[in-house]
């Protein structure tokens, strides 16, 4: 029997490959505005709540003439517009999942983002009988690196947080992942994977290919 009983997927940038999808929005935004960012959104974001990230890019100017949850709602209209064409799972991903659930392991995803990505995403991706589970932003009082969504995920699969593996990309994730209690297995396709290993990812990959559970359980548990 295996020591996982539940696997939790961060969306953005982990479960399906859309980061630049992002910058990409917040670009086509501005241009639609007429206006420009006041630093590229880059890495140093990833993790973070849509609202604070406008605050970050943008004029404060801008935030109070149009509305923080304004533009932080139509940037994720954007993004959608931009991400539909391309959607899918991280390579990789689709067969562990699937392997999981034939194994009787729990499925969900724990992401920052607003619930409207999320439904999205698991309708353009086909991922609707993989996930047990789906906590988004909107279901959450803190976002990471406060491990409540990964609790809740958790709480919601039914399983404790040491039988969880959490799957990451950023340092914010990784390190709410870990103050969860959970098994934390990060990707390096965003952030160094030196950053992560200081975060305290368990295990950190280059690529989910080839990835099993019985790989994770002897990476993870020894076995």
């Amino acid at each position: 029997m295996s020591k996982i009983k539940g696997l939790i997927f961060d969306m953005d940038g982990t479960l399906v490959p859309n980061m630049s999808y992002h910058s990409r929005a917040f670009e086509e935004q501005a241009r639609r505005h007429g206006y420009k960012l006041r630093q590229p959104v880059d890495g140093r974001f990833f993790g973070w709540h849509k609202d604070d990230v406008i605050r970050a890019v943008l004029d404060s100017e801008i935030c109070e003439k149009n509305g923080v949850e304004f533009l932080a709602d139509e940037k994720e209209e954007i993004y959608r517009e931009l991400y539909r064409p391309d959607a899918d799972l991280t390579p990789g991903l689709r067969p562990l999942i699937q392997e999981a659930k034939s194994l009787g392991i729990g499925c969900a995803i724990g992401s920052a983002g607003p619930r409207e990505n999320v439904e999205f995403i698991v309708e353009a991706t086909n991922s609707a009988e993989l996930m047990d589970v789906t906590i988004s932003g909107n279901d959450v009082q803190h976002c990471k690196p406060n491990p409540e969504i990964f609790l809740t995920c958790c709480e919601r699969l039914g399983q404790l947080p040491a039988e969880c593996v959490v799957f990451e990309d950023a340092i914010s994730g990784v390190q709410a992942g870990v103050a969860a209690g959970c098994k934390v297995v990060a990707i390096s396709t965003t952030t160094a994977a030196e950053q992560l290993v200081e975060s305290g990812a368990h295990l950190v990959v280059d690529s989910f290919e080839q990835m099993t559970i019985a790989g994770l359980e002897k990476a993870l548990f020894g076995e």
